[in-house]
């Protein structure tokens, strides 16, 4: 696991220990980075061994822009694997589609036709319909429910305890508040809150004021 200054990593953690999964090192990638007590091994990415990026590299950051960063620090040293990475509490649809560095936690339910593109994240509990779409980096909290034809764009970032309606799209950079029910369209890098879900703030960079790009 890379990048491993931030709480998050337990519940990655408890996942790769129910797919008894094993963890080579639980890498820190920041100077300044302190990750929770209980890891072992802990190594600063700079005493990484040149074969260790040979092995897959899972991204424990809820933050779109942090994941993406950090992917692109592993790739720059030569890793090239991003395993997906499924809770085995959760249910996944045989029709279902996930890209590379996906990854979904404890209790998930994902609906027939759904896409979670590469490095997507979707957190405990959340309800995610049929055809939905999850572009790379997109982020869903912990207990969303995602109705049927749904369409994340990269790095948004969907809040705890969100309702979107069916086919609603959520633009790229975009924050939807916890517990908001989103019944229109959401504008790229636009964040909005409430029930319904009103315009808070525009042109923002993305969560936590970090941007993914992408071409």
């Amino acid at each position: 696991m890379y990048g491993v200054s931030t709480p998050y990593v337990a519940d990655v953690a408890e996942t790769l220990r129910r797919l008894d999964a094993s963890v080579h090192a639980y890498v820190v990638n920041v100077a300044d980075g302190t990750p929770p007590p209980g890891l072992d091994p802990i190594v600063h990415a700079d005493d990484l061994s040149a074969d260790a990026f040979d092995l897959g590299f899972v991204f424990p950051m809820v933050t779109p822009a942090y994941r993406q960063r950090a992917e692109h620090e592993v790739r720059e040293r030569g890793g090239h694997n991003f395993p997906v990475i499924v809770d085995p509490t959760s249910i996944v649809a045989s029709s279902a589609a996930l890209d590379d560095g996906a990854q979904v936690n404890a209790g998930v339910v994902i609906g027939a036709n759904t896409r979670l593109g590469h490095q997507s994240l979707v957190n405990r509990s959340a309800s995610v319909g049929h055809d939905v779409e999850l572009l790379p980096y997109a982020t869903l909290g912990p207990a969303c429910v995602l109705c049927g034809a749904v369409r994340v764009e990269h790095g948004a970032f969907v809040g705890a305890g969100a309702v979107l309606n069916p086919g609603v799209t959520i633009g790229a950079n975009a924050v939807v508040g916890a517990g908001s029910v989103v019944v229109h369209d959401v504008a790229p890098n636009t964040v909005v809150a409430g029930s319904p879900a009103k315009v808070i703030r525009e042109h923002v960079a993305g969560y936590n004021r970090s941007a993914v790009t992408w071409t």
